[in-house]
């Protein structure tokens, strides 16, 4: 959802996009409109006109610092990221986070799924991603992550080998996948990271709320071979990492709605497991 802002919200909107892009002082930005959906990071969407040329773009402002998130390695991972896979910022400062990017003509995967897809439209998506992904040496390693957290690990299954391991999106939610008329383009690569490519199917379909029945022939058809213990393990950590995350934010004083019940869901999620 969209919603519009105050003229002082827009005055200091602008002030951050000249900040990112001093060139951009001569041009007219204009239309600014919150995007909801966002949890650690505000979302803008404006237009840059410059005469009878006019560009959308989104701003991104981080709320605070987030655990495990590396700007510079954002930044580099841009740079080596497929055209056909994401979209590339045109500024990202790597000390605040602070990103403007185009903004991308489609519909969130969330709100049109339902209507014009099916299961093997995800799994296609997950295949094809994974082939296009550009190496990657940082690992997504959730015992890491949770000591960042500071969250208790007893929940947390033991890892798989490093060889079951490629490079991942690990926040490959239906918000984060825009439909456009080119194709699927994945956004927001904060958690880039190794990490066993079920992660990847598993985030997107649970992500649907779809029934978990059907992630045991999913997997079989990513990873070519029935491997229910795998798939189980990574569920966990799925459902593991989804409640963490939400603790972090509640203890640091991000209690959206959202969050909250992303908590409540994650643990009942943990507890059917």
């Amino acid at each position: 959802m969209v919603f519009a802002i105050s003229t002082q919200t827009a005055g200091d909107l602008k002030n951050h996009i000249h900040a990112l892009m001093p060139s951009w002082k001569g041009t007219v930005l204009e239309n600014f409109k919150y995007l909801s959906g966002g949890y650690s990071n505000d979302n803008y969407s404006f237009t840059k006109r410059f005469g009878e040329v006019c560009d959308n773009f989104v701003l991104r402002l981080p709320k605070v610092q987030q655990p495990f998130v590396n700007r510079d390695l954002e930044s580099r991972w841009y740079q080596v990221l497929p055209d056909s896979v994401g979209v590339k910022p045109v500024a990202l400062d790597v000390k605040s986070g602070a990103m403007i990017t185009p903004m991308l003509d489609g519909r969130i995967l969330a709100e049109v799924y339902l209507d014009n897809f099916a299961e093997q439209d995800l799994l296609d998506y997950v295949k094809d991603l994974h082939l296009l992904l550009p190496s990657i040496e940082r690992e997504y390693n959730m015992f890491e992550l949770a000591a960042l957290y500071a969250v208790d690990t007893s929940a947390l299954p033991r890892r798989d080998s490093m060889q079951l391991y490629q490079a991942c999106h690990n926040d490959l939610n239906p918000w984060n996948i825009i439909v456009t008329e080119q194709g699927w383009r994945t956004i927001d690569w904060e958690f880039v990271g190794l990490n066993d490519p079920l992660f990847d199917l598993v985030a997107l379909h649970q992500g649907l709320e779809l029934p978990a029945s059907g992630l045991l022939d999913l997997s079989f058809q990513l990873i070519g071979y029935a491997d229910p213990s795998r798939l189980l393990r990574v569920q966990k950590t799925f459902w593991y990492r989804e409640w963490a995350w939400a603790d972090f934010q509640m203890r640091v004083g991000n209690m959206r709605a959202e969050i909250v019940a992303q908590h409540q869901l994650s643990q009942a999620k943990l507890a059917q497991l």
